[in-house]
């Protein structure tokens, strides 16, 4: 018996034999549509004469097996998305999830159904025209943590770089809602909801503006000082973006003085989130704002000995963190130019 060991080998694959008796080597099985059209014709090429452009008809065992494969690749695509949204509206099911209970299989299975397709902005655009944004306000209003993480991944995903789609959220006021939630999630659910108001928002105008009038930045300073790694670097990465592209957001960042919440943070220790951190230093320092320079040199901050310090870990001794290197140092030419006032009575900042 042939070895089963062949790295082509698929348990269950129709085999082949040329004019002579000998196997025909068959290639992998088709995952998809594009390696499935590869697939057929690689197949019919073992059967070509060399040099030969003389077709025959494709014999009743191999179409039956093409036409199978055909089908099994082929997806309705609306009807999984009106049946997950279905599921997701039914608010006598979604209610019925208590606080701390595992997510029942049919309501997990209709957020990653959907999950899978979403991501294709078109198909996202249906997502919104079947009524899928009736989805998050039962979702967001349950009291299961499970139900609400999985509601902002689905949101961020179809908001991904698609206005019209964040024009929706702004149209349904689901930013209201999601900035409320960041104000009580906590790990694993406010990194998704940071990464659901960074989606609805970033390249949007509409968006972005409406998140500085309704009070974000505010959320998004306490939202930065929280102990989630993955919830810190979110929202790190949109305040930049804010700080970069909205002067009116720099300047309520620097009136909420991040900088002492960031030096606090990499003063803790060094961890994924850093970087994303330091990052931001930079973009408020640009233009020397005498109130940011004010408080990176403030005293009882420590500033200086806290990056100086940061530059000495191992970890930024390899070519992996120059970026991180550099705003440290792009940081510390502020203390060359402006010499930090010595410590007085050792006084802590108020």
């Amino acid at each position: 018996m042939e070895s089963s060991d062949r790295a082509d080998h698929v348990a269950g694959a129709l085999t082949y034999t040329d004019s002579n008796g000998q196997p025909i080597r068959q290639p992998r099985q088709p995952t998809n549509l594009q390696t499935l059209l590869r697939f057929a014709m690689e197949a019919t090429k073992a059967e070509d004469a060399p040099g030969g452009s003389e077709t025959t008809p494709m014999d009743e065992e191999r179409r039956r097996f093409l036409e199978e494969a055909l089908k099994s690749l082929t997806v309705d695509i609306p009807k999984v998305l009106q049946r997950g949204i279905k599921i997701l509206t039914n608010t006598e099911l979604i209610n019925s999830v208590q606080l701390g209970q595992q997510v029942p299989d049919d309501i997990r299975a209709a957020f990653n159904n959907m999950m899978e397709f979403v991501d294709d902005i078109d198909v996202a655009n249906d997502f919104q025209k079947l009524g899928g944004f009736a989805v998050f306000p039962i979702c967001y209003g349950s009291e299961n943590e499970g139900i609400r993480t999985r509601a902002s991944e689905l949101l961020a995903e179809v908001c991904q770089n698609n206005p019209q789609c964040q024009a929706r959220v702004l149209e349904y006021g689901l930013l209201n809602v999601l900035l409320h939630l960041a104000n009580s999630e906590k790990g694993f659910a406010l990194a998704k909801c940071i990464l659901a108001i960074s989606s609805a928002t970033r390249e949007f105008d509409p968006g972005c503006r409406e998140l500085i009038a309704q009070g974000g930045c505010d959320t998004l300073t306490n939202a930065l000082g929280h102990p989630h790694i993955a919830a810190r670097t979110k929202t790190a990465f949109l305040i930049r973006y804010l700080c970069t592209n909205y002067p009116a957001a720099k300047e309520k960042f620097i009136q909420h003085n991040i900088v002492k919440i960031i030096a606090e943070q990499i003063k803790a220790g060094r961890d994924g989130s850093s970087e994303h951190l330091l990052s931001i230093l930079p973009i408020l320092l640009d233009g020397e704002d005498s109130t940011v320079v004010q408080q990176c040199r403030e005293p009882s901050l420590n500033l200086k000995k806290i990056l100086e310090d940061h530059l000495k870990r191992p970890e930024l001794q390899n070519d992996d963190f120059i970026e991180e290197k550099e705003y440290c140092q792009a940081i510390l030419k502020i203390f060359d130019s402006y010499p930090q006032v010595e410590v007085v009575n050792n006084e802590v900042d108020r």
